[in-house]
């Protein structure tokens, strides 16, 4: 009779041992994750004001349309809740993916995978567009790299063996 394969630490009772490269992507979304919200502040602080003359502007230069600054006031601060409850929710639905990412779901290193590579392709229009401030210049060139180094981590050939046996183990 043929040998029985090795149990898988799984099988025995034991966490299947995650690799290094699936840690770091983890940390390395996390990182970016946090990122992006803090860019996110950045942006409603020294955007925020813009976001309003512009708007004044606007109505102003379309005759005003009846409208109040109060009211512009109102409908560019329902706005912008309106795109912090987005982010938000954008923020945890991130950290969601990363924490079943590293876990072992094939399913999240593939969500982050598509979500990250989007996320590059707009850095990198950002940075080829030009016209960012230089907050806004470095917090991208980090996210880039976070993003970059994240993708590439979890795509190691030691990484993709853990998501296998994950997936073999349930």
């Amino acid at each position: 009779m043929p040998a029985a394969p090795p149990l898988s630490d799984r099988e025995m009772g034991q966490p299947l041992a995650r690799p290094k490269p699936v840690d770091t992507a983890f940390t390395l979304w996390i990182a970016n994750a946090a990122l992006s919200l803090i860019a996110y502040v950045v942006t409603l602080t020294l955007g925020g004001d813009a976001l309003r003359e512009a708007a004044r502007d606007s109505a102003r230069a379309s005759g005003g349309g009846g409208l109040s600054e109060a009211d512009i006031d109102t409908a560019v601060t329902a706005g912008l809740v309106f795109s912090g409850v987005i982010a938000v929710a954008f923020f945890a639905l991130y950290l969601l993916f990363a924490f079943k990412m590293r876990a072992g779901r094939n399913w999240a290193r593939i969500t982050l995978t598509v979500l990250g590579a989007l996320g590059l392709i707009s850095g990198l229009f950002s940075l080829l567009g030009g016209g960012l401030d230089a907050v806004s210049l470095v917090l991208n060139i980090i996210q880039i790299a976070l993003i970059g180094t994240a993708i590439f981590m979890m795509w190691q050939k030691e990484a993709t063996h853990y998501f296998e046996a994950a997936k073999r183990t349930g």
